[in-house]
Formats: C-alpha cells, structure tokens, sequence
C-alpha cells in the first residue's frame, strides 16, 4: 500500500505559486513612484559658466532652453527641477524643487546665478474651490428653451 502524502497533485503546487506570484505583484504595485521634471542641472554644467565671462548663448549653449524667461525683465533665465513622489491611488507631492535663476548685465555677460529651493520661495496657496460657469447646471432641453426665450425678447 502506497501512501499519497508525498504525492501532491502538481495543481496544489501550481495554484499556492499562483498564489505566491500575484501577492508579490500586488505587494510591488503598492510602492510609490518618483519621477523627475523639468530640467536636471548637472554640477558639472555649472562649472563650465563662468561669471563675467559667459554669455546667455554659452547658457543656452550648456543647458539648453530654459523652463522660462523673465517677464519683465529678459536678463533672466529660470531653469526648473522638481522630484516629485505618487503613492499608489494617490495625489502626487513635490519632494524637493531647485529654480535655477541666471541673471545677465547690460553687456550679455553672466552677472550672477542663484539657486532657490521650497525653503527659500515663496509659498503660493492653492484654491480648490470651482468657479461657477452658467450653463453647468442646464440640461439639453432647458438650454434649448432658454435660447429660443433669449432670442423672442430680442
């Protein structure tokens, strides 16, 4: 007499591997994402500027467009990089933000470059309140109508 304990069928094994796989992805796809934006400056780009001796080509030239321009004053260029961090289902947050400012004399030569980062900016407060829009609250046939009164008391 054999015993069947030894013996277990290959479909327990495939199902507990089963198992074992899907809980691993499950537990994987919890981890949060971290991406970066914008542009990275590299160290080694900022030692090829030089202050008094760079033009805004050669700033052009080593970290190419810029994320943007001054307003109201076109002797400065804004290089933005953020690291930001999205849990799994969830909002993403900014981890740390560096705002590359470089600023230009009259003559187009590098004056100065300052570096910014979330301590050192100004914090600006987010409004999630919806501007009412008229019409949002309109159906098809209430807007129909609405045209046809507005065009009879024309």
């Amino acid at each position: 007499m054999t015993s069947n304990y030894r013996k277990m069928p290959p479909v327990y094994l495939r199902f507990s591997h089963f198992v074992c796989v899907s809980l691993f992805i499950a537990l994987a796809a919890c981890a949060p994402r971290f991406s970066s934006h914008g542009h990275q400056v590299d160290p080694y780009q900022l030692e090829q500027l030089s202050i008094g001796a760079s033009t805004k080509i050669d700033v052009l030239d080593e970290l190419g467009k810029p994320s943007f321009t001054g307003a109201f004053d076109e002797d400065k260029l804004y290089y933005v990089s953020q690291h930001m961090r999205q849990a799994a289902a969830g909002k993403s947050e900014t981890i740390d933000r560096e705002i590359y400012i470089f600023t230009f004399d009259a003559d187009g030569l590098l004056a100065q470059i300052d570096i910014k980062d979330e301590s050192t900016g100004i914090t600006v407060i987010t409004l999630d309140a919806v501007t009412p829009t008229p019409g949002d609250g309109y159906g098809v046939v209430e807007q129909v109508f609405s045209n046809l009164r507005r065009r009879s008391q024309e």
